[in-house]
């Protein structure tokens, strides 16, 4: 089994529909995630995890003021298996920044 340390996601996204990351090929263990509102209102962030057969495994929301930053600690330590996603959402559009750092095993 290879391990290997990677950036899964850094995006900046303006639209409801978010960025994703798709454990491609791979488990992935999920290290560290945050979120960043770039915007000019208060937006709330939703993290979901979703299982390869895209029923979702868990969902976590916070309202970020402007300029704020949230770090997920509800969803560091938790894994993907090979096929799941990391959904980042925002259900208005603003400017929100995220990464997620992780490892990957193959």
């Amino acid at each position: 089994m290879t391990t290997t340390v990677a950036v899964l996601l850094e995006a900046t996204f303006a639209t409801a529909s978010g960025a994703p990351y798709l454990s491609d090929g791979c488990v992935t263990a999920i290290d560290k995630l945050t979120a960043t509102n770039e915007g000019t209102a208060i937006v709330t962030v939703t993290a979901e995890l979703v299982s390869p057969d895209g029923g979702q495994i868990a969902s976590f929301a916070k309202a970020l003021a402007v300029g704020a930053t949230w770090p997920f600690p509800e969803v560091v330590g938790h894994t993907l298996a090979a096929g799941g996603k990391l959904n980042m959402r925002c259900p208005t559009e603003s400017a929100v920044r995220v990464r997620a750092s992780g490892r990957q095993f193959t």
